[in-house]
């Protein structure tokens, strides 16, 4: 893994495609609506274009990166409210560009979901009205999806996080379901609610195989077949993801009533293996992180102004500095985040080098073993 200060360039982690030992490929909008993608040579400086057409997004410009291909979308508007829209796949590696499909709808359509390289899930939006619908790519079928919980439209201020894995050769959907504090405590605040009305508080891990939600859409089901891998029932219970692990969905679960929490890896649709037991009772952190890039929860157990000590909860590794730091990457950079009135940057440690580097006006991603550091300008 290396730092790739990359804060020179005009672009926010959403714009980043991918990053090799030499190179940074990236969009960069040319305004609110049009873009192009480039690739940055770290060695020469050498900035290349690499689409020959520019594109346009009027909606929510979302890119999906899948190997060597990057999908998004191009609208051509006609002026009247019905917008041309093609699906491009993009190999940035060779420049090349394919137009995968074709469509015409009124309002603006936003590429959500890109599933098992095949299917492709689509919102789009015409004034007050919105559709969520599926595409699949080797057939050419379409349907509009009924299920609302399939692209995070719930009720009962319920939140959903959506991801893909794969166990024997089967893709299958996961899904987080959470209990959007934001929104329920809103609605207390604005009284939608009274604090005595019967709210589910439950969280949960729900799953679904690829083809069995794909069949449900093609027979136009109201809901898909998602079962329970894990449901917490009480109050203050939560369930938060904490990234890949080797390829494996790794999620933990807190249970209010015990003050203890499970760092769970997801190894078969059925079976959930316990990688570690905190029993929060027996810490006395300063703060703590989720972290879902190294997949594991930080906890500060020590901080002066003459060392921080942190804590990796699913190794018990611990890690102590002189100075600040909140999280490890790659068991080798210590990393300290901060906020300083109107300022924002990172501190990064290189255990393996003993060097220190500060990035002013700065925050980090992790894309492809590198760290990039990001200008907040560009936000």
């Amino acid at each position: 893994m290396r730092i790739v200060d990359a804060r020179a360039m005009p672009i926010d982690h959403e714009d980043v495609i991918a990053v090799t030992p030499t190179s940074v490929y990236y969009r960069e909008k040319k305004d609110r609506t049009t873009f192009s993608l480039y690739r940055f040579d770290e060695e020469d400086g050498v900035i290349t274009q690499l689409n020959r057409r520019e594109y346009a997004d009027y909606g929510y410009p979302k890119l999906f990166v899948d190997g060597d291909i990057v999908y998004f979308i191009n609208e051509v508007p006609d002026g009247e409210g019905v917008v041309k829209t093609e699906l491009i796949a993009f190999s940035y590696k060779t420049g090349t560009e394919e137009v995968v499909t074709t469509f015409e709808k009124r309002g603006n359509s936003t590429l959500f979901w890109v599933l098992d390289h095949r299917y492709f899930l689509f919102l789009t939006a015409f004034e007050t009205s919105d559709e969520a619908w599926l595409y699949d790519r080797v057939t050419n079928q379409r349907e509009r999806i009924r299920d609302e919980r399939l692209v995070g439209k719930t009720e009962r201020f319920r939140e959903l996080y959506l991801f893909t894995t794969t166990f024997d050769g089967v893709p299958y959907i996961v899904c987080n379901a959470r209990l959007d504090e934001f929104d329920y405590y809103n609605a207390l605040d604005d009284g939608h609610i009274s604090p005595d009305d019967p709210i589910d508080h439950s969280e949960a891990l729900l799953i679904c195989p690829l083809e069995e939600a794909v069949e449900a859409i093609w027979d136009q089901r109201g809901e898909l077949p998602f079962d329970d891998i894990l449901r917490l029932q009480g109050e203050g219970d939560t369930v938060q993801y904490l990234g890949e692990n080797e390829g494996t969905l790794r999620f933990s679960a807190f249970v209010d009533s015990l003050n203890e929490e499970v760092i769970y890896d997801l190894t078969a649709p059925d079976v959930l293996h316990e990688v570690s037991v905190v029993d929060w009772g027996a810490y006395e952190p300063i703060d703590f992180t989720y972290d879902d890039i190294s997949s594991t929860i930080f906890i500060k157990v020590d901080e002066t102004d003459m060392h921080s000590e942190v804590i990796d909860l699913a190794t018990g590794a611990r890690y102590i500095d002189v100075e600040p730091f909140e999280r490890v990457i790659g068991r080798r950079y210590l990393v300290h985040e901060y906020t300083e009135g109107l300022t924002s940057g990172v501190v990064i440690f290189d255990l393996k080098s003993e060097e220190r580097f500060a990035y002013d006006n700065a925050y980090f991603m992790v894309i492809d073993d590198a760290i990039l550091i990001l200008s907040i300008s560009s936000i």
